[in-house]
């Protein structure tokens, strides 16, 4: 696929042609709730497989997957629409396309106290995503204290692709919240540091493709 070629439509402008695209959205407590109690010891546990220092990561099932689609399959379908307008320069049009959420497998991360998620990048899928469900009562009061350092990093997500340069940053965090939900390309690398404070961050994961095709 050749670059698109740049077209001004204004007299001055500032914009970012190329690198990853992530998404954010703010789930619905329902949706939370209705995760949260999905979840069950019953689930297999795929820790043996998996990169993460934690607890238990327990593989969702077709249940809980088709749950996961339903509350945020049209969020994992507008993200794709609007990364591929965005790389086009603005001249993709997603109103000329049928759009087919395929969801390759996904698990909830159960991490506690000292715990951490080296890392890594997620294979056989085009997309990825996190969502966060519980955090460790107290947690707050280790985040307040955490942030007067020069690198506050306790239990946060980080995000690397690339190098930093001049006018180009490589990294960023996220501080987890419950009901935030992001999306990012399967090739982008991160990484859970760990925290301190007693008690459960927990976490779920979705590696999905979004296949596209003439409306």
């Amino acid at each position: 696929m050749s670059a698109p070629i740049f077209k001004p439509t204004k007299d001055k402008e500032f914009f970012a042609p190329f690198g990853p695209v992530l998404g954010y959205f703010k789930m619905p407590d329902t949706l939370v709730d209705q995760l949260n109690a999905a979840m069950s010891d019953q689930l297999g546990d795929h820790s043996d497989h998996l990169v993460g220092k934690v607890s238990q990561e327990l593989a969702f099932s077709q249940d809980i997957i088709n749950l996961a689609a339903s509350g945020l399959g049209q969020t994992m379908i507008e993200y794709h629409a609007w990364a591929k307008r965005r790389n086009s320069l603005g001249e993709y049009d997603p109103s000329t396309k049928r759009y087919e959420l395929q969801i390759m497998s996904g698990w909830f991360v159960r991490q506690f106290e000292n715990e951490y998620n080296p890392l890594h990048m997620h294979t056989g899928c085009t997309l990825s995503c996190v969502g966060y469900l519980k955090l460790p009562d107290g947690i707050e009061d280790e985040w307040e204290e955490d942030y007067k350092d020069h690198h506050p990093s306790h239990g946060h997500i980080q995000f690397a692709h690339g190098t930093d340069t001049h006018y180009s940053f490589s990294n960023f965090m996220a501080k987890p919240r419950i009901g935030d939900f992001y999306i990012f390309p399967s090739y982008m690398f991160h990484c859970v540091y760990p925290f301190k404070t007693v008690g459960e961050r927990r976490s779920f994961s979705i590696n999905f493709a979004v296949e596209e095709s003439d409306a």
